[in-house]
């Protein structure tokens, strides 16, 4: 007695499954016509894997839970527009600065994985001075670039197979200032001894903080600086303004500062 096919039993083929299978992951959003929708190919070794589709949604949902602005998830270093500001205004002669700070960052990206190897880069920069690449300050006003900046240099880390993290200087405030988040503040203590790369946003000087901010402070620029790896700080109007503390004063003499174009 002969067998019975999947034709004889569902009235469907194997065709009209897998074509079934194809149309539920078109309409779920899974791969994309150069792996047919199943979200993998194969490789000149034969070898089954990961479309670039599959990679580019996996990397977003890393992104995401690193903290990176929504807004700016998916842009790069490329992204950076030399010729005007946030709000599209002409940068005339801070074109030039502009272009800096696209070098600068193109170059750092580029060193990234040296420097958090304690093979740093020698630059040449005010009054041919010579210094170890190592982290790096930009100092701008509201539409600078700040954020743009840090979001895409934690992308280009986390591209590179580097742990990294986005923060916000409000979000640490708060938790360095709270009794009750102690817990949040030993998570992110840990984050700073131990992560590849971080990028530190909106920092500015606070006139009331609470009298345990400058210790918990302290000790968390410490833990970076102690940790020997890369980060940057997004800074208005000057990062030595923010704390007199010892550990925050050795956290930027590992910096080099840019200034952002500046628009009026």
């Amino acid at each position: 007695m002969n067998e019975p096919d999947f034709k004889d039993i569902l009235g469907l083929t194997v065709d009209n499954l897998k074509e079934g299978a194809r149309r539920y992951k078109i309409s779920k959003g899974i791969g994309c016509p150069l792996c047919d929708y199943s979200g993998y190919t194969t490789n000149i070794k034969g070898k089954s894997v990961m479309c670039s589709c599959e990679k580019e949604k996996f990397l977003k949902e890393l992104y995401a839970k690193s903290n990176v602005p929504r807004i700016f998830i998916g842009k790069t270093i490329d992204d950076w527009n030399t010729r005007t500001d946030a709000h599209g205004r002409d940068l005339g002669m801070e074109q030039i600065n502009s272009e800096r700070v696209y070098k600068m960052l193109t170059y750092f990206e580029k060193n990234l994985v040296n420097i958090l190897n304690n093979d740093s880069p020698t630059i040449i920069h005010t009054g041919n001075m010579r210094t170890k690449l190592q982290s790096l300050i930009f100092d701008g006003k509201v539409g600078s670039g700040k954020t743009f900046i840090a979001a895409v240099l934690v992308q280009s880390a986390i591209k590179k197979g580097l742990s990294a993290k986005y923060y916000d200087w409000t979000e640490i405030i708060s938790i360095l200032s709270d009794f009750d988040k102690k817990d949040e503040f030993d998570k992110m203590n840990e984050e700073f001894k131990n992560l590849d790369f971080i990028a530190i946003d909106g920092i500015e000087q606070y006139k009331h903080t609470h009298p345990q901010f400058p210790q918990n402070l302290d000790r968390l620029a410490k833990s970076r600086v102690n940790s020997g790896k890369p980060f940057v700080l997004m800074v208005s109007g000057g990062a030595s303004s923010v704390s007199s503390s010892s550990g925050w004063n050795s956290l930027l003499r590992n910096c080099l500062t840019m200034r952002l174009p500046y628009t009026r």
